[in-house]
């Protein structure tokens, strides 16, 4: 059947229902369907265990809203029409036959167009104003979203559309692609910013109803200048208090003070939007991967899905596609080389050659998937709603889309890092046991080794600005994102690592072994890119300084760290200048993503011994907001565990 996200899905259930009660003369050919369709799955199911760490093929996307809104669908017609009259002459059939499905994919929409009108028709409002809103939306659908907008009020309709049309995925640029009808609208009297911010509001309410993703606001407008508008200040205002959609704000040096203010406000509501991503250190990060991106495109950078950066309108990334869990595979490196290995080097070279043999095995599954995608599983709403795949005549699977790189998560750095830093010390350098001994000590999950866990604990941890454990920590991180980004995928493009741990760094460390580090077989792993949660006991500036010294420009999927700070640093007004102070530094310092939760200790305790009275309470995780009450019992530990900041 039909899925808007995957293109289709395939039942073998219900394949099995219809070779019941099927005629003997269909049976064989029921049961060779179900053959050739199984077959068909295994091609496409090839990213699955312990390595998908929160991605397994997903594929968020952000579709073109400029081009609905100012051109409408009937333009996107006349340009498939176009192409399909010269893959006709060329004798193209593959083209012709994709520009035909795209025409009926066009088609579709104008019925539930139809349908939506055919609703309004037939409602009978109950009040003055509900007839008001009926009769406006009535004569907007009589134009939008097939013919291009002309009002403020049309060039938002003609957007929703689209955003519920693709499944409610990602709302992307919002602020960008109104602006010029809201300030047109402004000027003449048409529009008043009350207007705006209802509907606003209602759109807000909506992405929080259908758990919808990314939208980043701010940032810089395709000709280089600040892309700060009143719409900007109005998404600000309106999250206030809710958790979705993920509002990512892009930080230029330039931000004005009324941005940063609004941002705090929202903030300090506690719902833990919007997150903080430098302007600057994005432009270079993607620049220098030499994606082949265009200044004006660049400039349409977006976290699709819970932040994995994309092109809004223009890319498929793959959005998580698959990943690494870097503590699983310490565990298994341990036990086949630490209690041979001569010297640390020895053990941290036979690592990486774990960790490289299983990039390549990641990697050419990913591959494998991606030509399956592409030979059976189009994609026919995609590749109308991202470009260039109407010019190229190919579906947005098969490499239509401008830009096809593939996003994929490394988990569990700080783990990783605290337990290197461990072996160094307790094996290598003090010789308090062998590496034999260390290994039977972690099979044994610590059983009746206490105090020696405890000691374990006491060895310096990654987040606390100490250079030997960041240095360690550095140089694994950039031998790891190195692997990934020099391997192409077949769609075109470059694998592109990012540390994007949501709910995933829990479920991630079940399948792991207990860890050098001290952290019991089956805890959490590592939170995104910052330390262990609860071990970075030197203060915020500490903190960032040992992120910081991580190669975060090379992550350019995104590079998460999550900080906690006490209600009062956005609520007092000295604590919020040093809390702005603080950011604008750390992205000075090559910091490229922040995301704040401003929750106190007391109220996470008193939340999960009485989740009753917190239904609305609201907590960043990796890329986006999330109900407390949602999550399981060991991520409402782990939260707690955050190390709060005072600023």
């Amino acid at each position: 059947r039909p899925n808007l996200v995957l293109g289709w899905v395939y039942s073998r259930e219900a394949l099995d229902r219809r070779l019941e009660g099927a005629p003997e003369e269909l049976r064989e050919t029921l049961k060779r369907l179900g053959e050739t369709m199984d077959s068909i799955v295994a091609g496409l199911e090839t990213v699955s265990g312990v390595h998908t760490v929160g991605g397994a093929g997903f594929i968020h996307s952000v579709p073109n809203y400029s081009r609905v809104v100012e051109e409408g669908f009937a333009g996107h017609a006349g340009r498939v029409e176009a192409a399909l009259v010269a893959a006709q002459i060329e004798r193209d059939t593959a083209s012709a036959d994709f520009e035909s499905g795209i025409l009926d994919v066009l088609e579709g929409i104008g019925v539930w167009r139809r349908r939506i009108i055919e609703y309004l028709s037939d409602e009978r409002p109950r009040t003055p104003e509900a007839a008001g809103n009926c009769a406006r939306l009535l004569d907007a659908y009589s134009r939008v979203p097939f013919a291009p907008a002309e009002s403020f009020f049309e060039a938002f309709l003609s957007y929703t559309f689209t955003f519920y049309l693709d499944y409610c995925d990602n709302p992307g640029r919002i602020d960008q692609v109104l602006w010029p009808y809201y300030r047109r609208d402004l000027e003449s009297g048409a529009v008043s910013r009350e207007d705006a911010a209802e509907l606003m509001s209602a759109f807000t309410e909506s992405c929080c109803a259908n758990g919808s993703w990314s939208a980043a606001i701010g940032g810089t407008t395709p000709s280089g200048e600040p892309g700060y508008n009143e719409l900007t200040l109005v998404c600000l205002e309106t999250v206030r208090g809710k958790f979705r959609p993920n509002y990512e704000l892009r930080v230029r040096r330039d931000m004005p003070d009324e941005v940063w203010n609004a941002a705090f406000d929202a903030l300090a509501s506690g719902c833990g939007q919007p997150a903080l991503y430098s302007e600057e250190g994005y432009y270079d990060s993607l620049t220098a991967a030499e994606l082949g991106l265009d200044f004006e495109d660049l400039s349409w950078w977006n976290g699709g899905g819970c932040t994995e950066t994309m092109i809004q309108g223009l890319s498929n990334v793959g959005s998580l596609d698959s990943g690494i869990n870097l503590p699983f595979i310490l565990v298994r490196t341990m036990k086949e080389r630490l209690a041979a290995a001569p010297d640390f080097q020895s053990l941290l070279e036979g690592y990486k050659r774990d960790i490289a043999d299983t990039i390549e095995e990641i990697t050419a599954g990913l591959n494998r998937m991606f030509r399956a995608r592409a030979a059976i599983a189009p994609h026919p709403l995609r590749s109308l709603l991202v470009d260039d795949c109407i010019e190229r005549g190919r579906d947005f699977q098969a490499g239509g889309a401008r830009y096809n790189w593939s996003v994929v998560n490394v988990a569990g750095l700080a783990t990783v890092a605290d337990s290197l830093e461990t072996i160094r010390e307790v094996v290598y350098e003090n010789g308090e046991v062998t590496g034999g001994e260390l290994i039977e000590v972690l099979d044994s999950d610590f059983g009746g080794n206490e105090p020696f866990r405890r000691r374990l604990l006491r060895c310096p941890k990654f987040g606390n600005d100490i250079p030997s454990v960041d240095s360690s920590a550095a140089d694994l991180c950039r031998f790891v994102f190195d692997e990934f980004r020099s391997r192409e995928t077949v769609r075109g493009g470059r694998f592109l690592p990012s540390c994007i741990m949501f709910a995933t760094y829990a479920w991630a460390g079940k399948e792991v072994g207990a860890t050098p580090d001290g952290r019991r077989a089956g805890d959490p792993i590592g939170d995104s890119m910052g330390p262990v949660n609860g071990r970075d006991t030197h203060g915020p500036t500490a903190m960032m300084k040992s992120v910081t010294k991580l190669p975060l420009s090379l992550a350019t999927g995104t590079p998460i760290v999550n900080m906690r700070l006490s209600r009062a640093s956005m609520t007092v007004p000295e604590s919020r200048a040093r809390v702005k102070d603080l950011v604008r530094t750390y992205f000075e310092m090559g910091g490229m993503q922040l995301q704040l939760n401003v929750v106190d200790q007391e109220t996470i305790r008193d939340a999960i011994a009485h989740p009753e009275a917190h239904e609305s309470l609201i907590v960043r995780i990796g890329g986006y907001s999330v109900h407390f009450n949602q999550l399981s019992k060991e991520l409402k530990l782990s939260i707690l565990e955050r190390t709060e900041h005072a600023v």
